[in-house]
């Protein structure tokens, strides 16, 4: 069938541009050569340029970060990163980061951030020094970050938090952006400042934030090094310096979509920065956030772009979505649901894991247990044999069965309490943690909640009861685009 212009008359095919005399073997190579979203733009172009594209199996979406092949977890109180991955997909790719540079037969391995296949970690060399790296899992590439400068300020009490800015549609170079955090300021006899000589002035406190020019550190791999750079914010702040510490917070979490890096800050509002033109703005918390001792909100990204989750309470979850198409950036509410009876109706209602309970969990999900086996002394068991002890339950009993919702905004007799996990990128889908016990899929359209495995640590028994708690947690997408720049591979 012909094409047709929008006055409806055909046109052929271009064939008179500078690639049109190439041989296709040559085409195909110039094509390769492009990333893949470029790549998919360029079977767009015309008929002979799609069939080169399609029957030489240029474009590998295998390749790309779209699945979830695990979590990375941090537990209170352990240092080493966990890992709650598929049994399936144990072999190939491992928590236990035993390539770091200076590891040895120790790896220390904190994952800070991940974004589309690349993780960002901390690690300590064996006479404490602490080293920062970016790596991919999936392919053992790794590449060192060097120490960031601190910003020029005059506010007290900061710290620098650092994200990973990703897209391997785009290109395989990558960005660390370093994001300050306000920390609580010693209050003796009830006054919000300190009267030591490290002692906060008021002045300062009172001014706005973020400010109307925000300069952020930035790391490329292109350079290899950190620049200091200036954004320019479009809208209005979102508070007062003092007011920010209110919220310490522990997990702030970021997400990246179409260019743009979304970071989870302190009083739960999300600074929205473009790398490529310089500004940001302020996104402020969706109506109905309240402020609670342990704030459940967790900003990630999905099929449809950016959402954020809270879990209300024990076990209400809700769930927004970022609307961008306006004037004015807006959470709209998605989902609101009370997950008390399908819990309480599976006799889910344990306050805590325990050692003999925790050892019951079945799922084609385990955890690896890594603190656990961190120095050997473990070493006459193994993980896959500790999984295959913990399969008892049957999963497909929850997948498709119906159930009632609550209405109530209380959760009666249930007396856990529930985590998010994170976002799976193509699919919507929220994965919670059900007292840090057993990890669940909760899928947003049909309301279908799958029971994935247990995902309580080995040995975590030994801590305190309330000082057993998941910190963060990050969904790990694997990525096999290859990395060159400033690494190893």
């Amino acid at each position: 069938m012909d094409r047709r212009d929008q006055q409806g008359e055909a046109v052929t095919e271009n064939n008179t541009g500078p690639l049109a005399p190439l041989p296709d073997d040559v085409l195909a190579d110039v094509l390769r050569r492009l990333p893949p979203r470029g790549l998919a733009a360029s079977r767009c172009v015309c008929k002979s340029w799609l069939a080169v594209v399609d029957t030489r199996r240029l474009l590998r979406a295998d390749l790309l970060p779209i699945s979830v092949g695990g979590f990375f977890m941090n537990f209170h109180n352990y240092y080493i990163s966990e890992f709650f991955a598929p049994l399936s997909d144990g072999a190939s790719i491992s928590g236990k980061h035993n390539y770091l540079p200076e590891a040895g037969c120790l790896s220390w391995g904190y994952v800070d951030d991940h974004c589309n296949g690349l993780v960002l970690l901390h690690d300590y060399t064996d006479n404490g020094g602490k080293i920062c790296c970016v790596l991919n899992p999936a392919t053992r590439w790794l590449a060192p970050v060097p120490p960031c400068p601190l910003p020029p300020t005059e506010i007290k009490h900061t710290f620098q938090v650092k994200y990973l800015a990703y897209d391997p549609t785009e290109s395989t170079d990558y960005e660390v952006v370093s994001v300050t955090r306000f920390g609580w300021v010693n209050k003796p006899g009830g006054c919000l400042y300190d009267t030591s000589r490290d002692a906060v002035y008021p002045e300062i406190e009172q001014s706005e934030w973020p400010p109307s020019v925000c300069i952020l550190h930035v790391f490329s791999s292109r350079t290899g090094q950190w620049e200091e750079r200036s954004f320019a914010r479009q809208g209005d702040s979102m508070g007062t310096v003092s007011g920010m510490r209110h919220w310490p917070g522990e997990q702030r979490n970021a997400a990246s979509w179409r260019g743009v890096l979304y970071v989870h800050c302190q009083t739960d509002y999300v600074m929205r920065i473009s790398l490529s033109s310089d500004k940001y703005h302020v996104i402020k918390p969706p109506p109905g956030i309240e402020v609670e001792h342990y704030p459940q909100f967790y900003l990630g990204k999905s099929t449809k772009g950016i959402y954020c989750a809270s879990i209300k309470g024990r076990c209400r979850l809700q769930v927004w979505i970022l609307d961008e198409s306006g004037c004015q950036m807006e959470w709209v509410l998605i989902h609101d649901r009370d997950l008390s009876k399908w819990l309480l109706k599976h006799k889910l209602e344990y306050p805590r894991p325990c050692a003999n309970y925790g050892s019951k969990i079945q799922g084609r999900w385990a955890l690896q247990d890594i603190n656990y086996y961190y120095d050997d002394h473990n070493r006459d068991h193994n993980m896959e044999e500790l999984a295959e002890e913990k399969i008892e339950w049957s999963v497909q009993a929850y997948e498709d069965e119906k159930f009632t919702w609550s209405s109530d905004d209380e959760c009666g007799c249930y007396g856990g309490h529930m985590d998010i996990l994170g976002f799976h990128p193509c699919k919507e889908i929220i994965f919670l943690s059900e007292s840090i016990t057993r990890g669940l899929a909760y899928h947003l359209n049909s309301s279908k909640v799958e029971v994935l495995g247990n995902i309580y640590p080995a040995g975590y028994e030994n801590e305190l009861g309330n000082e057993q708690l998941l910190n963060s947690s990050f969904p790990y997408t694997p990525c096999l685009v290859t990395q060159t720049a400033n690494g190893r591979s």
